[in-house]
C-alpha cells in the first residue's frame, strides 16, 4: 500500500506553497518594472507550470512576452486567457498590443476598440455619468 501512496505522490506533486506563488509574482512583477521583460516571462511561465489557470498571471506572462518581442507567444498566452473566459479590457490591451506587433493592424484596432469599450463601460467618466436633469 505504501508504494500506491509513492506512485500517487509522483503522479500528483504538492502544491508549492502559497507565499512561493506570491514571490514568484512580485519578482516577475519587479523584473517587468525595471525593464526585464525576458526574466519576467520565464517566471511567469515557471509560475503557470505551478500554479496553472490564474488569469492575472497569464495576463502578465502574455505582457512579458509582448514586451520582449515575442508577440506571437503573446496571443498563444491570450488564447489560454480567453478559454478561461478572462475577456477583460487588459486582456484587449495587451492582445491589442500584441497585434501591432505582428503589423496585423486592423485587428489590433478592432481590439484597442474592445478596450477602450470596456474600460469605459466600466469606470465611466463624469461626462458619461447620467447627472439625473
Amino acid at each position: 500500500m505504501a508504494s500506491d501512496a509513492a506512485v500517487a505522490s509522483a503522479e500528483h506533486p504538492p502544491a508549492p506553497p502559497a507565499a512561493h506563488i506570491e514571490l514568484m509574482d512580485l519578482l516577475a512583477f519587479v523584473y517587468l518594472q525595471n525593464g526585464l521583460p525576458d526574466k519576467a516571462a520565464v517566471l511567469l511561465a515557471a509560475r503557470n507550470v505551478l500554479a496553472p489557470e490564474d488569469p492575472r498571471a497569464l495576463l502578465s506572462l502574455a505582457l512579458a512576452q509582448v514586451r520582449s518581442a515575442k508577440p506571437q507567444r503573446a496571443l498563444n498566452t491570450l488564447e489560454q486567457l480567453a478559454l478561461l473566459g478572462a475577456m477583460d479590457a487588459s486582456f484587449h490591451l495587451v492582445r491589442a498590443q500584441a497585434l501591432h506587433a505582428l503589423d496585423r493592424r486592423d485587428e489590433a484596432a478592432a481590439a484597442m476598440r474592445a478596450f477602450v469599450a470596456l474600460r469605459n463601460a466600466a469606470d465611466p467618466t463624469p461626462e458619461t455619468v447620467p447627472t439625473g436633469r
